[in-house]
């Protein structure tokens, strides 16, 4: 009996240097985790943890060889690398169901710019800018493809008028940008 209750002593005395100590193993295994993100190789839109701020963030682009724009909340600041944790990469996936979500105008934007796009590329978002904005049960949408030569304009113009789901085209009024700007109007 005298010899269980050693050891339950024992182990009670074993259990108490072990919490003491148990700080001392998660500090020793931060700074193994911290050499190993060293390594990390940053992309944009990874998510860090600012270490001087205890706050999360979202990588906007890399500044200098160990500096990176980082966005926290509504700030954006230069943070060394030195000074922030990997924390995770979001899933590209994610911007992609946008389209299929009926009736979520938060999603799709009531105008598509195009100022600035090719040709080709420009013609593509317009396709898929219109099918978006139908599933959104939109009853009109703008396109700013700007004055520039009209070739832009004359195409995505082309376009609509062969779209089985658009009733009519026109050009923005003053106000809304003019010839740079064409609204469309769905059946």
């Amino acid at each position: 009996e005298k010899h269980a209750d050693i050891k339950e002593h024992e182990l009670i005395e074993a259990k108490r240097r072990l919490e003491q100590a148990a700080p001392e193993i998660q500090k020793s295994a931060a700074k193994l985790t911290n050499k190993k993100t060293k390594k990390q190789t940053y992309m944009p839109g990874d998510e860090v943890k600012v270490l001087t701020f205890d706050q999360k963030g979202t990588l906007v682009e890399r500044v200098s060889s160990n500096e990176w724009l980082v966005q926290i909340g509504i700030l954006k600041m230069k943070v060394k690398e030195k000074d922030m944790e990997y924390m995770s990469t979001p899933k590209q996936v994610e911007t992609k169901p946008m389209a299929i979500v009926k009736g979520r105008d938060s999603y799709v934007k009531l105008e598509l710019d195009l100022r600035g796009e090719r040709y080709e590329d420009a013609l593509l978002k317009v396709e898929k800018y219109i099918d978006d904005a139908l599933l959104s049960s939109y009853p009109r949408v703008s396109i700013i493809h700007g004055k520039g030569t009209g070739a832009l304009r004359q195409g995505v113009q082309e376009y609509l008028r062969n779209h089985r789901s658009v009733q009519k085209i026109r050009f923005g009024e003053a106000g809304e940008g003019g010839s740079g700007v064409t609204i469309v109007e769905f059946k």
